[in-house]
């Protein structure tokens, strides 16, 4: 009677897969990282501009939370959202300031991840 021979390790094709298994995981997750921390830096500077802009009391324009969301974007190295993509509306005792931004990531090919960033706040202008 023979002896069945015990196990050594992995062969090439349990390697393989495995690493095919790595690739498969990591790729998505390198591609959407970055473009979810720069998601969170959108809600920062949401949440920076009533303590930023309205702390000293004074009378802000739409165009200067503008000017201010940009130059904060700028520090923290977020250059994709634009002027275009920031919305600013004046309501009776608020400001709503709202941005729609599309990240937008290729994978492989014709292949892209798209993350939208549509995120808004009601800041309550000094009175």
């Amino acid at each position: 009677m023979r002896r069945l021979k015990q196990q050594q390790g992995m062969t090439a094709i349990g390697w393989l897969l495995l690493l095919v298994w790595i690739i498969t995981i990591s790729l998505p997750t390198v591609k959407i990282v970055p473009m979810y921390i720069n998601s969170l830096k959108i809600s920062y500077a949401l949440k920076m501009i009533e303590s930023e802009l309205f702390a000293h009391g004074k009378t802000i324009t739409p165009e200067e939370i503008k000017i201010f969301l940009l130059k904060h974007f700028e520090y923290r190295m977020l250059k994709e959202v634009t002027a275009n993509e920031i919305m600013v509306s004046q309501g009776d005792h608020t400001y709503n300031v709202r941005i729609v931004h599309q990240f937008k990531e290729q994978m492989m090919g014709n292949w892209y991840i798209i993350l939208i960033v549509d995120k808004s706040v009601d800041v309550p202008m000094p009175q």
